[in-house]
């Protein structure tokens, strides 16, 4: 698989046109979303959300989305200045030094996942050491276990390595990388930051077509770890686009650039990002995959539009303002924001326990369909963060 070799033009031109989100809308849903999680917040400090339209709550830390838990209330902290996110979000680190100590929900790739928004996000805010160490600890046993050196690229799960199910890599790692990154910039071990770029590199090799849509895994040989194909696991189809893990490099590549400033990364970006801007219906929340488009009655993820805010947000930061997709991105990221805003945290807002709805996790699994979930409701938040304070440094 090669690499995008071309140029992808922006086909949706109404994203050329000059738009911007008033500020007192964001304010405001911000607003909304802490009185939410201010409402429950002894459920939210106490206990982990397992998804749906009305959250239960476990007292066990154990999945990928937990992180984002913790990380909702370090940016609802950060938002409102109110001490009650901040003794809540304490109150979670215990949970996460037995996560690892006990290896719970360790084995895959997901680990930047659980401890970037939760143990780097507390150490770069309060300057807390237990939680860079803990943090530190997590990225360590990523690049140890979850790593392929043969392959250059973080693996869906190092238990399966050896089965075929686990020699693969996927589009969301994109996010777990960072963590190394991090790590890399605490201890100044170079082998972490090197496993994160050429994780990135492989990505862009095996998980881009070339009209810029991707493949949500890539399957590699046991043993050799030589390519194989792409494939799908959440996605209509090992053809189609997956909606928010295309939205994962629309995030993810931004963020590796933070770190690496590696010009290469920002013509794929532009790439990935126009291809999805060129398949979103005229409110600008996504399909759960690509393949389906205007007028369709398929079901949306709004989880994939706050994630792409996010991520187009962040590569702003980074582009000067010649560049041609710095507009555009401005323009998307307003547009899609503001629809979000009214269409998914509107007027059914007591229906249902997450910030946004609207949120498809996985329908080929039939789970979490037209649901609400933690990192749709985390994405959301940094969202809103991203504008209401634009200089925010990220926790990725």
């Amino acid at each position: 698989m090669k690499m995008v070799q071309q140029k992808i033009l922006l086909e949706n031109k109404q994203y050329e046109i000059p738009y911007s989100i008033d500020q007192s809308k964001v304010v405001a849903a911000a607003e909304k979303a802490l009185n939410k999680i201010e409402k429950n917040i002894d459920n939210y400090k106490n206990g982990f959300v397992e998804s749906g339209l009305k959250y239960r709550f476990s007292s066990i830390n154990q999945y990928w989305t937990h992180g984002m838990q913790t990380g909702c209330l370090w940016l609802a902290y950060e938002i409102s200045g109110n001490k009650i996110f901040k003794d809540a979000a304490e109150h979670h680190f215990a949970s996460y030094r037995t996560r690892f100590d006990e290896k719970i929900g360790m084995d895959d790739h997901d680990v930047g996942f659980v401890f970037s928004p939760s143990c780097v996000a507390q150490y770069k805010i309060t300057g807390d050491e237990k939680a860079r160490k803990c943090a530190l600890d997590a990225a360590k046993y990523l690049y140890e276990k979850s790593y392929s050196k043969e392959g250059k690229f973080i693996i869906r799960s190092h238990v399966t390595w050896h089965t075929g199910g686990g020699c693969r890599t996927m589009m969301d790692s994109l996010m777990n990388a960072p963590l190394l990154f991090w790590a890399s910039s605490e201890t100044g071990n170079m082998d972490y930051h090197q496993a994160g770029v050429d994780h990135n590199k492989t990505t862009i090799d095996y998980l881009i077509r070339e009209d810029a849509s991707t493949f949500h895994h890539y399957q590699f040989e046991p043993q050799t770890a030589k390519p194989v194909r792409g494939l799908t696991l959440h996605g209509y189809s090992d053809d189609s686009c997956w909606s928010r893990g295309h939205s994962w490099g629309i995030s993810g590549f931004p963020i590796t650039y933070a770190y690496t400033h590696d010009d290469s990364l920002i013509p794929v970006h532009k790439d990935i990002t126009y291809y999805m801007l060129n398949h979103l219906p005229d409110d600008h929340i996504p399909y759960w995959d690509y393949t389906f488009g205007q007028g369709s009655t398929q079901p949306r993820d709004s989880s994939a539009g706050v994630i792409a805010v996010c991520g187009m947000r962040e590569m702003c930061k980074h582009l000067p303002d010649t560049a041609e997709q710095k507009a555009i991105f401005e323009n998307a990221s307003a547009r899609i924001l503001e629809s979000t805003i009214a269409n998914c945290a509107g007027d059914d807002y007591d229906e249902y326990d997450g910030l946004i709805c609207h949120v498809t996790g996985a329908l080929p699994q039939n789970a979490g369909i037209d649901a609400c979930a933690l990192y749709a409701d985390y994405f959301y938040l940094e969202a809103l963060m991203r504008y209401i304070r634009p200089d925010w440094k990220m926790y990725w």
